[in-house]
């Protein structure tokens, strides 16, 4: 990480639905950005009002290309502007920043998904196939239009999952985990990775998740992403920007 890189927008894809992917090319991101790991995007231009970086999630990663994808939904007025951009327009981007998943693991992982934040296990998904890892990928949304990727996931051990029925199976991601001692990753509500945690905390199984917290700087300057964390017996304010994402769900104060 060497301080904001202006890079070009390759392509764009509108899955509809305010689902957008921006397609951005360079080769040393490209080389060792890794599932988990997050971009703070600065927003291109300020008629919206919205001034602050915003942090991304990588997406795909296409290595032969040198090109990496950034998914996202319009949630509000800097994702809105982001959503109008164009190829051949150029972003400011910082990173790879934060951690890991940890797939160094000899039980078979768990992916448990809730719409956007589907992003990290489409690349993870991929390199736990190239590795022969034991996987189950779960991906649930309100209905069939919170499932994207579908073409690209159907290679992979994909549950689908909404809760209207509209697509694959129809309820609640939790109530499709298997029961068993796994490693478990999680990206989506924090609601939903509460009671992906709880689901497992009584067995031998790790939950690792990824937590979305409002960013400034993505550089732990700020303390706008500050998180309670469980230490022991000591509960201490994290960045989120610098010590996680991910963490181990164990250590996550849920209860507030």
């Amino acid at each position: 990480m060497n301080g904001y890189k202006s890079l070009k927008i390759v392509d764009k894809k509108e899955w509809g639905d305010n689902y957008f992917s921006l397609f951005l090319k360079d080769k040393e991101i490209s080389e060792i950005v890794f599932p988990g790991n997050f971009f703070m995007v600065k927003i291109p231009y300020f008629e919206s009002g919205a001034i602050l970086p915003r942090p991304f999630s990588i997406a795909r990663v296409f290595k032969e290309e040198n090109v990496f994808e950034l998914f996202f939904q319009v949630v509000g007025k800097g994702t809105e502007v982001f959503s109008k951009l164009k190829e051949g327009d150029y972003l400011e981007i910082l990173g790879p920043l934060g951690n890991k998943f940890p797939i160094k693991t000899e039980k078979k992982i768990i992916m448990v998904a809730g719409g956007r934040g589907i992003s990290p296990f489409l690349y993870l998904s991929e390199i736990l196939k190239r590795e022969k890892k034991d996987f189950l990928l779960i991906y649930g949304g309100k209905s069939e239009k919170d499932i994207k990727f579908r073409h690209y996931l159907s290679s992979y051990n994909t549950l689908f999952i909404t809760e209207d029925g509209s697509y694959g199976e129809k309820g609640l991601v939790t109530d499709f985990l298997p029961k068993g001692a796994f490693t478990v990753f999680s990206c989506g509500p924090e609601i939903m990775m509460e009671k992906v945690y709880e689901f497992y905390k009584k067995t031998n199984s790790e939950v690792f998740v990824s937590l979305e917290e409002r960013m400034a700087c993505g550089t732990g300057v700020c303390y706008g992403c500050a998180k309670k964390i469980r230490r022991g017996d000591k509960i201490e304010m994290v960045r989120v920007c610098q010590e996680g994402p991910v963490f181990n769900a164990k250590e996550v104060v849920w209860d507030e």
